[in-house]
């Protein structure tokens, strides 16, 4: 480009815009005419246009740091929306700083009104001080959430002659409140039949991040009837916002409400494409042997690890299995067993064991989804946007169709299936001597359940409970199992347990309740899970082969995505971070690992598919066809922390789903507790009341100072001291509390709860 006299002005915004994204180098208004080949003396004209591409928020997507000697320029951040107030207010929250809070106008210049999940380009005021909230405005929408929710009628419908009165804004209504209104009085004006059936009537969101009441015009509907309904994009100002009913769900203790509610309120693919599904029948129509000679691997599989490195010629598996037409290891002579929860449908991995000289030969073979879902498949693609199925009380969102998920990737019992496997070679005190990743065939020997397995395992049989038996039903492949097998494996996972970090965190939660339905699907009792010691035998062997694989995709640079979690900071204290998905290894705090990752669950963990395809395009020899291509993408380092970020908020949309269905099935279930005495477990406290759980279903709430009895001299503004509080009265962390439940609502999933009086 010619410079000096004559040199062309400046280039649009765009340009400008895509050359700062595309690197996170800081660069000042010199580098950026240089990069561009334009003369310095343009320097006042560039800061001009990025002031002018700033007010357009054309900035707000660069990285931290990119520009530097540039002042001045209004502050624009890209955010996402978090919950609508009342007020018409909005909170917000920034993609790169989730501890973020903004305070934004919850509509866009137009007029368009923004909902929760909304993704915008905001302006932020000047910032007043370094410990308030961040104020600003919304410039522009980046990308919408669905605009229709779940809501619930709260009211009666509006006396006819009364629609005036429904335009007021109504007070702030609480989570578990009812609103009604009287009913037509003999006397009103009569109106004609098509404004008798229609009448005015008010909404409240099952989402609670929707703090607001809607209106609409809609026939008469029963109180606590859900309905799918769509807000308006254009509200009028000064009154309360308005939406269009779409459909009518039904009551809110209908049979599988709360899972569907669940899964509305967490915006989430529920249904397949037409040709995933298509993919999907195609692969289970084919016989498993077929597939298995159909396999681009031709090789016997890779030794390696951190020991002698050798191929699995060990004196529990014979040296020369029976050669399959694929080349896969033949492991279906290996008594492999799986062992899951009695409703599980999915069964992504079976576990072997057997002592040797040396210590135990452990074998852990994993459903080989990679060999169906290829990059790129309207199968992979479906499998990319879930991120992870969704195990609901009484309903499960499964990453891929049943076909697989249940059917041909299942690791059934007495059926033949495509499998990866770990062979691992380890010492009495659990250290491991070998290790080997291959693909293999396999048929397991037995469909187990945890509590089976417990029960096989104690010393003295205890009598049979009503929920289950020592044995699945019908699996009549356990009674040929190896009598010392169970044994073996609960020894095997004992070394693996003595070999890890003794300040390992416990890899579960530490309160769980289990629902029960009854075959209506309504609640029937909540109960704390069981920690068997039969969890704790599949765990040790999960996370020896994760971890295993997590050094194979260290050591051969695979470009997989690896588990890390960072060590509480100081400042935090015992509060830690959520572990998540990264690029590149890092420690995992909470197993006391230096390099880990999620390798055993590719039926319902995108993550481990993806790790599957970049071990196993390892293998040697691996050869390609046009049908099947290559087995892993080629990430850029972009592109992988993009995909680790989404597979994070995938992941944290299931918790909060599920957890929201366990509430909301709790608050039906507490219906008839309704003024009684129940207890909570303080969980935290803040300057407005007390966060808890409650002991009986293990559903969280919220002491609200005003909800606390006057002995306690929390609303007191008088100088007066404060005399020594009952120790029953004391919220302190851990401590249980005697509540009085006041009211509860299915359809949020809410409690509305008040210290006892004088409750001991």
């Amino acid at each position: 480009m010619p410079k000096g006299i004559g040199a062309s002005p400046l280039p649009g915004h765009e340009v400008i815009r895509q050359f700062l994204e595309a690197d996170s180098a800081p660069v000042g208004p010199t580098d950026i005419l240089r990069a561009l080949g334009l003369p310095t003396r343009l320097k006042a004209a560039l800061r001009a246009t990025l002031h002018d591409m700033a007010l357009a928020g054309d900035l707000a997507c660069l990285p931290p740091g990119r520009l530097k000697g540039v002042t001045g320029l209004p502050e624009t951040v890209r955010a996402t929306l978090t919950r609508l107030r009342s007020d018409g207010q909005a909170y917000a929250s920034q993609p790169d700083h989730p501890g973020s809070s903004i305070l934004l106008t919850a509509t866009l210049p137009d007029g368009t009104l923004l909902l929760p999940g909304d993704e915008v380009i905001a302006r932020l005021r000047p910032r007043l001080s370094l410990r308030g909230r961040r104020e600003g405005r919304p410039l522009r929408l980046i990308s919408s959430a669905p605009r229709y929710f779940p809501a619930t009628v709260q009211a009666a419908p509006t006396p006819p002659g009364k629609e005036a009165q429904a335009h007021t804004l109504p007070p702030r209504v609480s989570n578990c409140g009812s609103l009604t209104a009287p009913r037509a009085a003999s006397t009103a004006p009569s109106l004609d039949t098509s404004e008798q059936s229609e009448q005015i009537i008010r909404l409240i969101p099952c989402d609670r991040r929707f703090d607001l009441v809607l209106h609409t015009v809609s026939e008469p509907l029963a109180p606590d009837t859900v309905v799918l309904a769509e807000i308006r994009a254009q509200q009028q100002t000064g009154k309360p916002p308005e939406a269009d009913i779409r459909s009518v769900l039904g009551p809110v203790d209908a049979p599988g409400m709360a899972a569907r509610l669940a899964v509305l309120t967490h915006p989430m693919p529920s249904a397949f494409s037409p040709e995933a599904e298509a993919e999907a029948h195609l692969l289970a129509s084919r016989p498993v042997d077929a597939e298995a000679a159909a396999s681009t691997f031709t090789g016997t599989g890779t030794g390696t690890g951190t020991g002698t490195g050798t191929t699995s010629s060990t004196p529990d598996i014979p040296r020369k299995l029976p050669a399959h037409p694929s080349g896969r290891r033949d492991l279906r002579s290996i008594p492999l067993v799986t062992i899951d929860e009695e409703t599980a449908q999915d069964f992504d991995d079976a576990i072997w064991a057997k002592r040797t000289d040396d210590g135990f030969h452990i074998l852990i073979a994993i459903a080989d989804v990679a060999h169906y879902v290829r990059p790129g498949s309207a199968l992979d693609q479906e499998a990319r946007n879930r991120g992870n199925s969704v195990y609901l009380p009484g309903q499960v969102v499964p990453m891929l169709p049943l076909a697989l998920s249940a059917g041909l990737c299942s690791l059934k019992p007495g059926e033949d299936r495509l499998c990866v496997y770990i062979d691992l070679q380890i010492t009495p005190q659990g250290q491991r001597i070998s290790g080997t990743l291959g693909r293999g065939l396999m048929r397991s020997a037995a469909r187990l359940t945890y509590q089976a397995v417990q029960a096989a395992l104690e010393p003295f049989p205890q009598p049979a409970s009503s929920s289950s038996s020592p044995l699945p039903s019908g699996s009549d492949a356990s009674s040929s199992l190896p009598p010392d097998l169970l044994p073996t494996l609960m020894a095997a996972a004992q070394a693996l347990r003595q070999a890890r970090s003794p300040q390992a965190a416990d890899v579960t939660p530490e309160e769980e309740f289990v629902v029960t339905l009854d075959a209506q699907g309504l609640p029937t009792a909540f109960t704390p899970r069981q920690r068997l010691p039969a969890h704790e035998l599949v765990a040790s062997f999960m996370i020896a082969a994760n971890g295993f694989a997590a050094e194979e995709l260290d050591r051969r640079m695979a470009p997989g995505l690896f588990r890390v979690h960072p060590a509480p900071s100081p400042t935090m204290g015992l509060c830690r971070q959520m572990a998540r998905y990264a690029p590149r290894p890092a420690w995992h705090d909470g197993l006391r690992l230096a390099c880990y990752t999620h390798f055993t669950s590719p039926i319902r963990r995108y993550a481990d598919l993806l790790n599957h395809r970049a071990l196993l395009a390892t293998l040697k020899p691996f050869n390609t066809t046009p049908q099947t291509g290559n087995e892993s993408d080629t990430l850029s380092t972009r592109a992988a922390h993009a995909l680790a970020g989404h597979l994070h908020l995938a992941e944290r949309r299931a918790s909060s789903a599920t957890q929201a269905c366990y509430n909301r099935l709790a608050a039906l279930f507490l219906r008839p507790f309704i003024g009684q005495i129940l207890h909570a477990r303080v969980t935290g406290t803040t300057r407005t009341g007390a966060t808890v759980t409650l002991t009986k279903t293990g559903t969280p709430s919220f002491l609200f100072s005003s909800a606390l009895p006057d002995e306690l001299r929390m609303n007191d503004d008088s100088p007066t001291p404060c005399t020594s509080l009952p120790s029953e009265a004391a919220l302190q962390v851990g401590a249980v509390v005697p509540v009085v439940l006041i009211s509860t609502n299915p359809a949020q999933g809410t409690l509305d709860l008040a210290l006892a009086r004088n409750a001991r």
